[in-house]
């Protein structure tokens, strides 16, 4: 399994560059991580990962915060950038008449949950000492990420058309 492994290592290494790979690995760390484990998991030296990293961080797609107790830089993936990406792909991937269906859906299916709990929040289920089954809360929470993706892309969409219209 190991030579599988590495062998796999290998060719990620062969095919991609060190900032590609840098940014791959930040692309999924949601909590702050130091620079050497970036590097190690990028398969690139820490000064490089450090390198890469402070230039994504000016690009505003990784945060960073410094460690109170070693003092380090720790990386993280910018959740502005994760939103913008995600609203970005659904903009690519449907057009805005059906996405403002869909957000009309979900906006329908969260009213549902609300009615049905009582609540506003998923996250109230805890302080309100309800029970409800994970398959319900985790389209619950899903539903509400999604419809904020889907609020995003429209909000872009409307901000570019009118970007257009006004340059013209």
């Amino acid at each position: 399994m190991d030579d599988i492994n590495e062998a796999a290592r290998e060719e990620w290494r062969d095919n991609t560059t060190p900032y590609q790979r840098v940014k791959s690995v930040v692309s999924r760390t949601y909590e702050g991580k130091p620079a050497t484990e970036i590097a190690e998991r990028a398969l690139v030296a820490e000064t490089t990962a450090r390198s890469h990293l402070e230039g994504l961080a000016d690009d505003g797609f990784v945060e960073t915060v410094s460690d109170a107790d070693s003092r380090a830089t720790l990386y993280s993936r910018s959740w502005e950038s994760l939103v913008l990406e995600q609203a970005q792909d659904m903009r690519q991937n449907v057009d805005s008449e059906t996405l403002l269906t869909q957000v009309q859906k979900m906006q329908e299916e969260l009213k549902e949950y609300r009615e049905e709990t009582g609540l506003d929040d998923p996250e109230d289920l805890s302080w309100n000492d309800m029970e409800i089954d994970e398959e319900t809360l985790l389209q619950w929470r899903t539903t509400r990420r999604n419809l904020n993706f889907a609020k995003v892309a429209l909000a872009l969409d409307q901000a570019e058309d009118s970007i257009r219209k006004t340059a013209v």
